[in-house]
């Protein structure tokens, strides 16, 4: 989600700038979380051979969400160096003789052109775009230390708001719509051990690549399918996501192939704000350099089992029918606003309030993901039909919204002729906690709101992904909004605001 739409969440009720209480840094955190990890795979079974490098990340994962991504595997599958699949190929040699000593650079360019068709607040077009650049060094082609790799990300993000401007929705249309800002965004060393079964990742790092993602939700263009509702507007500056990163670490481990544990700890604040604030995230820390410190901690983790349900139902020479499945949760030390009492026990709403909110200290969430696929037409086909769920669910009194659903469906290679194309329908709503709706209904009887009773908003999303060119990504987009903005009314003029229809075109190329 973006600074802009967080922003337009806050009904006239919620607080103003209040700095949440240091708590211990995600520095020592994660010296602890390493020792830990390193002491489990030690346990674990070693399977022979030579150690790898650590992880190699997929070049999407400096998108949002929009990417070209393949169905589930049961076993992780590293990304190829096919130079046909990038604009410039070999580069006149010069990408040949980067990898001989270790290096790899990727760009993508992301063009998007958005229109509010009817509803929402202001219809009418809008373009958004990002740049980004990627350097991944495997450290023992370039300087001779072992199953090494350092990873720097940067983003160019340019364009304005469909989403803030024109439609004020909770779930940002586009997760491009971010913010203006030439920044840093991720810059990590990554240590693989025991022939890779562990994988740890120091620095400043971005969760959202890995935890909490359904690889057949981010597909999608509406940012909520990337990192959901539940966490950018629950968190400081929505937690350490696309395009922010936090310094910590991150531990992976895999005892046996088809079961994958990962635990990371961050500093819970990237961008070193308040709760509530005017200043969008982007414009406090516009380099992504700030390196905070100053917040609480932040604790996630997850198990993930993947598996093919065809040989479990209908014996191995059934066409696969690869799955995920995983279940994890987050512990956050910092600060955390009442959503309907003030820092003296009284009402939020009331004319009298101290305008403060309460703070509670801690705050947790837990979620379930599942991809799978359901269908394909014959073994080894690219013709599939694949799921996906992912439902989340925490504290009512702190977080805005307590509980939300997702799930669609995805498409692949069915249309005739264009074997590489996907079709996606996708639906998310996410409701309120207990003490939200009360702060709203208390400002109904209090008459100091115009926004009305809250309502969950609830979207639709049906896209289309063309593979042009394999390096060149068209994708056509509709999305519908109902109970745009979560309230029966517009808070600003009290004046109703119609159901949100929104067509939008993205164009990815990778350089």
């Amino acid at each position: 989600m973006t600074a802009k739409s967080r922003a337009q969440r806050r009904s006239a009720g919620d607080p103003g700038h209040v700095l949440h209480a240091p708590a211990p840094t995600a520095r020592n955190a994660a010296r602890a979380l390493c020792r830990a990890a390193a002491l489990l795979a030690m346990l674990s079974p070693l399977a022979p051979g030579a150690a790898r490098s650590a992880t190699t990340p997929q070049v999407t994962d400096i998108l949002p969400s929009g990417v070209p991504l393949p169905p589930p595997t049961p076993v992780e599958v590293q990304p190829s160096d096919d130079p046909t699949t990038e604009l410039l190929g070999n580069a006149g040699g010069v990408r040949p003789w980067l990898a001989r000593h270790g290096i790899r650079i990727n760009v993508q360019d992301v063009e998007e052109l958005w229109g509010l068709a009817a509803g929402g607040l202001h219809p009418g077009p809008t373009y958004d775009g990002m740049t980004a650049v990627t350097l991944m060094v495997d450290t023992e082609r370039s300087l001779g230390w072992r199953d090494g790799l350092l990873n720097i990300s940067a983003l160019q993000i340019r364009g304005r708001s469909l989403t803030g401007e024109r439609l004020g929705a909770l779930n940002t249309a586009s997760g491009y719509d971010a913010g203006r800002s030439t920044r840093l965004f991720e810059l990590w060393y990554g240590q693989g051990f025991f022939n890779d079964r562990l994988d740890i990742r120091v620095g400043s790092i971005d969760l959202d690549t890995e935890f909490l993602v359904s690889q057949n939700a981010s597909f999608f263009l509406n940012a909520s399918f990337g990192w959901p509702l539940s966490t950018s507007s629950n968190l400081y500056s929505g937690g350490p996501s696309w395009p922010f990163s936090a310094l910590g670490a991150r531990a992976k481990w895999m005892p046996i192939d088809q079961l994958v544990l990962m635990g990371a700890i961050t500093d819970d604040n990237p961008t070193r704000g308040p709760f509530y604030s005017t200043i969008a995230p982007t414009q406090r820390d516009p380099s992504g350099t700030a390196f905070s410190t100053s917040g609480g901690t932040l604790f996630i983790g997850e198990a993930q089992f993947s598996g093919d349900v065809a040989r479990w139902t209908a014996g191995k020479d059934a066409p696969s029918l690869p799955g995920t499945w995983k279940v994890g949760g987050l512990y956050d030390t910092g600060r955390f606003p009442d959503q309907r009492y003030d820092s003296r026990g009284g009402l939020l709403a009331s004319p009298d309030s101290t305008g403060q909110p309460l703070y509670h200290h801690d705050n947790w969430m837990l979620y379930v993901v599942a991809d799978q696929m359901i269908w394909r037409a014959a073994k080894g086909s690219n013709e599939t039909i694949n799921v996906f769920m992912r439902a989340t669910t925490n504290d009512g009194s702190r977080n805005r919204f307590a509980t939300e659903i997702q799930g669609g469906v995805t498409f692949d290679g069915l249309v005739p002729g264009r074997g590489d194309d996907t079709i996606g329908v996708a639906w998310g709503t996410g409701f309120y906690g207990s003490r939200a709706i009360g702060n709203a209904r208390d400002a109904m009887r209090l008459g100091t709101s115009l926004a009305g009773a809250l309502k969950p908003e609830q979207h639709v999303e049906v896209t289309y992904q063309a593979a042009v060119t394999p390096y060149l990504i068209l994708q056509p987009d509709f999305q519908y909004f109902w109970h745009v903005g979560g309230t029966s009314f517009d808070p600003q003029t009290g004046h109703p605001i119609a159901n949100g229809v929104v067509l939008g075109l993205n164009l990815t190329t990778t350089f």
